[in-house]
C-alpha cells in the first residue's frame, strides 16, 4: 500500500484560493498488486453501507488508466462522495502525477477542516482494506460532520462578501472557536457554524447567522422572503440566497468606503522580524496604528499582547479582527504557507528578503529551489507591490512570476543602472546604495527608466542598528523596510525618523545583533541559526576590533538536516579563536538528538584543530562556565536559540553580580 499523508489547509494556500485537504501518497514497488484491484472493490462496501444507490454513478469523474494517479483518484472521490453525502458543498479536487518519484499530489475541497479530514481517513481505509463495513462509521461520520455544516444562508454571504472583495472571517472554523469570541456573541449561539465578521479592523460587522449582533439587526425575514419567492416561481433556491446576501451586503456596507486593512507581508529565512519590527517603527512615526506580528510576539499600537511566535495564520487573523489598529504588518513563516495557509485572499505589500538553506528535509521540501517555491506563494498575493532582493538569486528568480502593481528589487551590490538593464523589462523600481561625500547612503528610484525620480533616504551610518553600516545584514534588513513604506504611501522624512532611531539592542530587537558592555569583555547576542545566517554575524564579527580574543558559542537546532548542522560548522571556522559547539535545548526542555558533535565536525572539516573546540550542553550553569572561560577584552558571540536567548539578559545582570562578589572575596582575603 501507498504511504499517504494528508493534511488541511483552513483559507486560501499556495496551491488556490479553496480550503482544501493537502493529499500525498508515496508508492513502492510493490504497490501495483495491492488493494483494490477494481472499481467494484469500493463500490460493492459503498452499496452495501446505503452510502451509494444502486443506480448513482460514481465516481463522479471517469477514472485515469495509469495505475498511480487511478488509485490517487479513487481515493479523492471517495472522500468527496463522503461529505456530499452530508450535506457539506464541497465539488473540487484535482491530481498532479509525479511518475518519477512514483507520487501523486492530490488536492480536495473541504467546508470544514477537521470533516475533510477524517473523509480522507475514511476512504483510505477503505482503499487500503483496513475498513470493509462502512455502515456504522459512516453513521458516525454523518454525524460529526453536520454537527459542523456550514448554514446556507452563511455560505451565501460568505460568496457574495468574495465577489465584492469583503474579507469573511469564520469565527468557528480552525484555528478559532465560538467560545473564544463572547465579548462578540455575549456567550450565546443564534446559528451554529455561523459566526461570521465581514471586513477588517474598525470596518468590520459581525454576523451570527443573519443576525448582526453589533448593529443588533436581525435579516432573518430577507432570506425567508428570497426563499418563499424561489418556492412560488419555481426558482433555485441557491440564486435567490445569492441574491438575498448581495441584498444584506449593501445594507451592511452602505456607504462606498475601505473594507480591507491594508496589508504588509514579509517573508525569507533570515531578517524577517528585523525588517518587521522596522516596519512597524515607522508606522508608529507616521502616524499609524499598526498590528504587527512576529516571531516575538503579537503587537497592538506598539504594545505586546501576545509573547511568543504569532507568524502565521492564527496571529495573523487576530490582526486583522483588531479595531485597535489600521494596518497589518505580518511576518510570515514558511510553516504558515506550507501548511497553514493565509489570513488573507489578497496583501497590498509583500516582501521576500531571501531563501536559503534552512528547515530542510520537512514537509517533503528537499531542497532549497522546493522551499523558494513556497516561499514565493506570499508575494504572488500582492497587489500593490512586491519588494524582492536582487543580491539573493532564489528571490530574484521569483520577479517573472509576479503580478503585483509595482515590483521594486533591492540590491547592495548592484547599481541602478545594472538592474534596468538586466531586469528593466520587469522592474518598476528598485532601492540601491550610492556613494555621497564618502558615506553609503540608501538611494529608491521610483520608476522604469533613466527618467524615473530619484529619492534618496538616508546614509545607512545614521541607523544605530546597522552599526554604522558594518552589520551588512541589517542594512539590507532596512532598505526592504524603507522602499515597502515608501511604496504604501509614507513620507521619506517618517524613513528617516524612524529609522534613525531604531537600534539593534535588547529592548527593541531582541536576540538580533544586541552587544552587552557589562562585563569585561563583550558579548553579541544573535539568533543565527542557519548557515547564511552565521556568515552574516561573521562578516560583522569580523570587522570588529577586540583587544582579546574573539569566541563564539552557537547551537543547532535538532530539526535541521545532518548536512544543514555540518555546513553551519563549516560557515562559522576561521573567523574565531574558539568555539563552544552546544546543544539546541527545545522550548519543551528536551533535546531528542544530539548535534554539538555534528557541529564540532563541520568545523574541523575547514581546518579547526579539535583543542580549539568544546561540546557543552545548555542551562545558565553553562552559560557562566563560557563567561568564565572569556578574559577582559574578550569579544564573546552567543548565538542561541528560542529558549536561551530571552534569559542571557539576565545571566548578563547576574554573572557581574558574581564578578562584584568574586573582585569583593578578594579584596578582603587581600587585607588581611
Amino acid at each position: 500500500m501507498p504511504v499517504i499523508e494528508y493534511f488541511p489547509y483552513q483559507g486560501p494556500n499556495r496551491r488556490m484560493d479553496t480550503k482544501v485537504v493537502e493529499i500525498l501518497l508515496k508508492f513502492g514497488p510493490a504497490d501495483d498488486n495491492g488493494f483494490p484491484r477494481h472499481l467494484a472493490d469500493i463500490r460493492e462496501p459503498l452499496l452495501s453501507a446505503g452510502i451509494l444507490a444502486a443506480d448513482e454513478v460514481f465516481p463522479a469523474q471517469a477514472l485515469p488508466a495509469e495505475r498511480m494517479a487511478w488509485y490517487t483518484s479513487l481515493l479523492v472521490q471517495t472522500a468527496l462522495l463522503f461529505q456530499r453525502k452530508t450535506g457539506h458543498r464541497v465539488n473540487f479536487f484535482s491530481i498532479a502525477g509525479m511518475p518519477e518519484q512514483k507520487r501523486c499530489l492530490a488536492l480536495l475541497e473541504h467546508e470544514h477542516g477537521d470533516v475533510g479530514m477524517t473523509a480522507v481517513k475514511l476512504a483510505c481505509e477503505l482503499l487500503t482494506g483496513e475498513r470493509r463495513l462502512l455502515a456504522e462509521p459512516f453513521r458516525m461520520f454523518s454525524k460529526f460532520a453536520r454537527d459542523r455544516l456550514l448554514p446556507v444562508e452563511t455560505g451565501a454571504i460568505i460568496g457574495a462578501a468574495q465577489r465584492r472583495d469583503i474579507p469573511a472571517i469564520q469565527l468557528e472554523r480552525d484555528p478559532f472557536k465560538r467560545a473564544e469570541f463572547e465579548e462578540l456573541t455575549g456567550g450565546k449561539c443564534i446559528q451554529p457554524n455561523g459566526l461570521l465578521v465581514l471586513g477588517h479592523g474598525e470596518h468590520q460587522r459581525v454576523l451570527d447567522g443573519v443576525f448582526c449582533i453589533d448593529l443588533k439587526e436581525d435579516f432573518s425575514a430577507l432570506f425567508e422572503s428570497a426563499k418563499q419567492q424561489a418556492a412560488s416561481r419555481g426558482l433555485a433556491e441557491p440564486a435567490a440566497l445569492d441574491a438575498a446576501a448581495d441584498t444584506l451586503l449593501d445594507r451592511l456596507f452602505p456607504v462606498q468606503k475601505p473594507l480591507r486593512m491594508p496589508i504588509i507581508a514579509i517573508t525569507g529565512t533570515n531578517g524577517k522580524t528585523t525588517t518587521t519590527r522596522m516596519l512597524s517603527q515607522i508606522m508608529l512615526a507616521a502616524g499609524r496604528k499598526p498590528g504587527m506580528t512576529c516571531t516575538d510576539g503579537l503587537f497592538l499600537n506598539g504594545e505586546m499582547q501576545q509573547k511568543g511566535d504569532c507568524c502565521a495564520r492564527v496571529g495573523h487573523l487576530k490582526v486583522l479582527i483588531s479595531k485597535a489598529v489600521d494596518i497589518a504588518i505580518l511576518e510570515t513563516h514558511h510553516r504558515s504557507i506550507l501548511q497553514g495557509g493565509f489570513a488573507f485572499h489578497r496583501c497590498d505589500i509583500a516582501v521576500c528578503l531571501n531563501v536559503t538553506e534552512d528547515h530542510l528535509g520537512q514537509g517533503n521540501i528537499d531542497t532549497v529551489e522546493q522551499m523558494a517555491e513556497v516561499k514565493r506563494a506570499l508575494p504572488e498575493r500582492a497587489s500593490q507591490a512586491v519588494v524582492l532582493n536582487a543580491d539573493n538569486a532564489h528571490t530574484l528568480a521569483m520577479l517573472e512570476h509576479m503580478g503585483a502593481r509595482h515590483k521594486c528589487l533591492v540590491s547592495m551590490q548592484s547599481s541602478r543602472a545594472q538592474l534596468l538593464a538586466r531586469h528593466g523589462a520587469v522592474m518598476t523600481c528598485c532601492c540601491v546604495l550610492e556613494e555621497l561625500d564618502g558615506r553609503a547612503v540608501m538611494v529608491i528610484y521610483d520608476g522604469d527608466d533613466e527618467g524615473g525620480r530619484r529619492v534618496p533616504v538616508m546614509a545607512v551610518d545614521e541607523i544605530p542598528a546597522t552599526h554604522a553600516g558594518a552589520a551588512g545584514y541589517m542594512v539590507s534588513n532596512a532598505m526592504h523596510a524603507a522602499v515597502a513604506s515608501y511604496l504604501h504611501g509614507i513620507g521619506i522624512e517618517d524613513i528617516r525618523r524612524a529609522l534613525g532611531g531604531f537600534r539593534a539592542d535588547y529592548a527593541t530587537t531582541p536576540g538580533r545583533l544586541n552587544i552587552f558592555d557589562d562585563l569585561p569583555f563583550r558579548v553579541i547576542l544573535d539568533f543565527a541559526h542557519n548557515p547564511d545566517g552565521m556568515r552574516s554575524i561573521c562578516e560583522f564579527v569580523d570587522r570588529q576590533k577586540p583587544t582579546g580574543r574573539k569566541l563564539v558559542a552557537f547551537a543547532g537546532s535538532v530539526s535541521r538536516t545532518d548536512e544543514t548542522i555540518r555546513r553551519m560548522g563549516q560557515s562559522i571556522a576561521g573567523h574565531f579563536d574558539f568555539y563552544f559547539c552546544k546543544e539546541y535545548l527545545r522550548t519543551d526542555g528536551t533535546q531528542p538528538r544530539r548535534v554539538a558533535q555534528i557541529l564540532q565536525q563541520g568545523l574541523m572539516d575547514k581546518g579547526v584543530a579539535e583543542s580549539q573546540t568544546a561540546i557543552t550542553t545548555c542551562g545558565r550553569d553553562v552559560i557562566f562556565e563560557i563567561f568564565d572561560a572569556c578574559r577582559p577584552g574578550d569579544l564573546l558571540t552567543m548565538l542561541l536559540g528560542h529558549v536561551e536567548k530571552p534569559l542571557l539578559a539576565g545571566y548578563i545582570r547576574e554573572y557581574a553580580e558574581v564578578l562584584r562578589a568574586r573582585e569583593a572575596g578578594g579584596k578582603q582575603a587581600g587585607g588581611k
